[in-house]
């Protein structure tokens, strides 16, 4: 840790004192904590299992890349000990068999074989201090103020612009203090300072980390109408290995689902965010984003149609490093940077939700489709179909079938990926 983030660190962590001395814990829950052993016996352990087999057939790579790994996700949180408690939790990544795939930084060929981003490692995932009160009165006795010191998982909304990735075997972490406050009604605030990020590639990968003076606000609002939920955003990123993508971005999001009578129902999002250079990004930086989508939902069936647009200047795109990127735009994963001259996405959608299957509890089918060319000048981008099949066990257990097919065009070759995987969850 580099000076300059251990002073950022140390502030963070005066800052989190000075929250908790402001909201001590009421009599009521101090009442409820008895031990210090008490409340770390009371915890419960964090066991996330994965089993994956991922092959991807690449049009310039000479060979397909085949990759079988096994995440153990390992931790424990405790119980609460005057308004205190703790997580601790570790990434254990393995591949098996031959490693016939790019992992990202080592390992294979880049040149031969297409990239699989799930690095062997053993990693800190999460190390955090947590802290809850209430400030005002609630029904259930529950903190409406809640604290986050240290390395921890942090998802805003459709994680567009912050999320943990976590489609990848180890997800990407976030050091600093957030802070969460549901004190007034039909509202959730947020802030964050984030010091470092913890990216897929792992605390070994040269590109594993980025150095932050990151400030993240969020705020969401359900009261105004019953079918209308707005979230309003600023993000300030300051990432020193990623300077060009050091963004300032100002955004608004609604969404909501109407209730049509019989079963339907109508689902809709709209977006738009502003983004600007900061920070010592080098680049001059005037970007749009915009997102609208409309859909139905019918006794299981799910459909909708959207159009979501990042715009380019011809040096660089509208950027979202804190995402997880690969819920959008195509799983095939073409489109994480996006082009300088910006990305225009036509996508529809369709699922279906089987209930009471034989055997499993609950299964899932997805099918997508999406249709890209740039913002600007309208080159084509190409196109892409995705699908894939979930089932649950049961409560722990899940397994899957995903397949991604990206048709390319212009600079963009084909890509296919198909991924076989089972989890256990406890």
């Amino acid at each position: 840790m580099t000076l300059n983030v251990q002073r950022r660190f140390k502030s963070a962590i005066l800052l989190a004192l000075s929250i908790i001395a402001c909201f001590p814990p009421d009599a009521a829950q101090a009442q409820a904590q008895t031990t210090l052993a008490g409340a770390i016996g009371a915890g419960m352990p964090i066991i996330d299992l994965r089993l994956r087999y991922e092959n991807v057939d690449q049009a310039n790579k000479p060979r397909n890349a085949t990759a079988t790994t096994f995440r153990a996700r390992i931790g424990y949180q405790t119980g609460q000990y005057y308004g205190f408690s703790a997580l601790a939790e570790f990434d254990f990544l393995q591949h098996l068999g031959p490693e016939h795939y790019f992992n990202s930084f080592e390992g294979g060929s880049s040149a031969l074989y297409p990239t699989v981003a799930d690095p062997d490692m053993v990693a800190l995932n999460r190390l955090q201090l947590s802290y809850g009160a209430r400030i005002t009165d609630t029904t259930n006795n529950a903190p409406d103020l809640r604290l986050n010191l240290g390395r921890q998982r942090i998802i805003f909304s459709d994680q567009r612009f912050v999320g943990n990735v976590g489609w990848r075997q180890h997800e990407q972490t976030f050091d600093g203090i957030s802070v969460i406050n549901t004190s007034l009604p039909s509202t959730t605030l947020t802030y964050a300072y984030i010091t470092r990020v913890n990216r897929v590639f792992g605390p070994e990968a040269p590109n594993g980390t980025f150095d932050s003076h990151s400030h993240l606000i969020n705020a969401i609002y359900g009261g105004l109408m019953p079918h209308l939920k707005l979230e309003g955003y600023t993000y300030l990123l300051d990432l020193r290995q990623a300077p060009t993508q050091s963004t300032a971005s100002y955004g608004l999001r609604a969404d909501g689902t109407i209730a049509l009578g019989d079963g339907l129902s109508a689902t809709y999002v709209a977006a738009f965010a502003r983004q600007h250079d900061h920070a010592k990004n080098p680049l001059p930086i005037s970007l749009n984003y915009y997102l609208g989508e409309a859909g139905l939902v019918f006794r299981g069936v799910t459909g909708g149609v959207g159009y979501e647009v990042l715009e380019g200047n011809g040096t660089v795109g509208f950027s979202t490093p804190l995402a997880t990127l690969h819920i959008f735009q195509g799983w095939a994963d073409v489109f994480l940077t996006t082009p300088a001259n910006g990305i225009k996405d036509v996508y529809a959608k369709i699922g279906y939700g089987f209930a009471a299957v034989p055997v499993f509890s609950r299964v899932t089918a997805t099918i997508v489709y999406h249709d890209f060319s740039a913002q600007r000048g309208d080159a084509d981008y190409g196109s892409e179909w995705d699908a894939q099949i979930e089932a649950a066990l049961d409560a722990n257990v899940t397994l899957g079938v995903k397949y991604a097919n990206y048709q390319g065009a212009g600079p963009y070759p084909d890509k296919a990926i198909g991924w076989l995987y089972v989890g256990y969850r406890y």
